[in-house]
């Protein structure tokens, strides 16, 4: 009997562990940086907006501004890889020092953005255009040719695209730059001058496409979860002693 009611015991104290390790991942990912409840009567949507101004400095009405903003962005993107495509090279967000949307053409950008600013006004004072040498149609040209090259030989790779250095990133484990290397310098792999060959120590072969990328936003309470967890771990080991 007095074993029975042991591992009962025990198996109640390790239920309320578990307990106690979801309850503070909950908790700490309910948390706003002021450590009130950043869920509880609130939309997911004012819920992000103030991660994204406690990360970026700025107030939740801003945030919440930039949203928008970020949406029309990629709308406007779309519009200009469909009708651009000669010259549109490529679009992103910067948001600090300040927020803007960077949009690169290899030439005539300021003519060519004008009426697209008509039909989106609210991107006018947030609009930057730059001259890149290469547009997006031709670094994914550049890029499936590369990767397709590499796959010829059987030497898997990962490519993307890296709109803002203008460029094509062609990614190469380190158990296979010797064999590739040996094919660049037999011309069996030919690679144009905007392509970039990075060394990684494994790769997923996917290639990705320019994405405008919103800036992460991590939970203020993550240590929480840490300490808790410590605490739940630390009591499991004092009980066991005991057992």
């Amino acid at each position: 009997m007095k074993n029975r009611l042991s591992d009962k015991a025990k198996f109640i104290f390790l239920g309320a562990v578990l307990v106690l390790v979801f309850t503070a991942v909950v908790y700490a990912q309910g948390q706003d940086s002021s450590g009130k409840s950043g869920l509880e009567g609130k939309d997911p949507l004012l819920y992000d907006a103030q991660g994204y101004a406690s990360n970026n400095n700025v107030s939740t009405e801003e945030a919440l501004r930039q949203f928008q903003l970020q949406d029309i962005a990629g709308k406007l993107d779309a519009e200009l890889s469909m009708n651009e495509t000669e010259t549109f090279a490529g679009l992103w967000l910067e948001h600090n020092p300040e927020f803007r949307v960077v949009v690169q053409f290899t030439r005539d950008g300021e003519t060519t953005i004008k009426p697209y600013m008509g039909k989106y006004p609210e991107l006018a004072n947030v609009v930057e255009v730059r001259t890149a040498e290469v547009s997006l149609t031709e670094l994914q040209r550049t890029q499936a040719e590369a990767s397709s090259s590499a796959r010829t030989l059987d030497i898997p790779v990962g490519s993307g695209i890296n709109v803002r250095e203008n460029r094509v990133e062609l990614y190469v484990a380190k158990a296979d730059m010797n064999r590739f290397d040996g094919a660049v310098r037999k011309n069996e792999i030919r690679l144009a001058d905007k392509v970039r060959v990075i060394l990684v120590e494994a790769i997923e072969t996917v290639e990705t496409g320019p994405v405008i990328v919103n800036e992460g936003k991590g939970y203020p309470n993550g240590g929480l979860i840490v300490l808790l967890i410590g605490l739940a771990v630390m009591l499991a080991v004092y009980w066991e002693k005991r057992g």
